[in-house]
């Protein structure tokens, strides 16, 4: 297994999605592996999505999942904690991204939004 740079740019793209109700984040995981895109972030744009990410975790570790739309360092440790590999923040925030670079396990990317399409090229 190569990063997670690496996986993402061999799937060759992200559905970015924003999930209101849980309950249909495995039904959807399904189907974009089912049409070869076993990835997604799901952003934290509203309250379901950490729900929605450690629902996909829980059953199918092996799915790539991110979240998007994260702001603050508190939102990507319950984040990584409930199953996200990879981080995407709208912008720079300077104590996100030490506290991603000093505490990020193995198998887990953070990106600064602005940055993340370079690694992908």
């Amino acid at each position: 297994m190569g990063t997670v740079f690496d996986e993402l740019s061999k799937i060759g793209i992200i559905p970015v999605v924003k999930i209101d109700d849980p309950r249909r984040a495995l039904d959807l995981a399904g189907a974009l592996t089912a049409g070869g895109i076993p990835c997604m972030e799901i952003t934290l744009r509203t309250s379901q999505g950490l729900a929605a990410i450690g629902k996909i975790a829980g059953v199918k570790p092996e799915f790539l999942l991110g979240a998007g739309t994260v702001l603050t360092v508190e939102q990507a440790e319950a984040a990584l904690s409930a199953g996200a590999r990879f981080i995407v923040s709208p912008g720079l925030d300077p104590a996100l991204a030490r506290r991603n670079s000093a505490a990020l396990g193995d198998g887990q990317t953070f990106c600064a939004a602005a940055g993340c399409t370079f690694f992908f090229y």
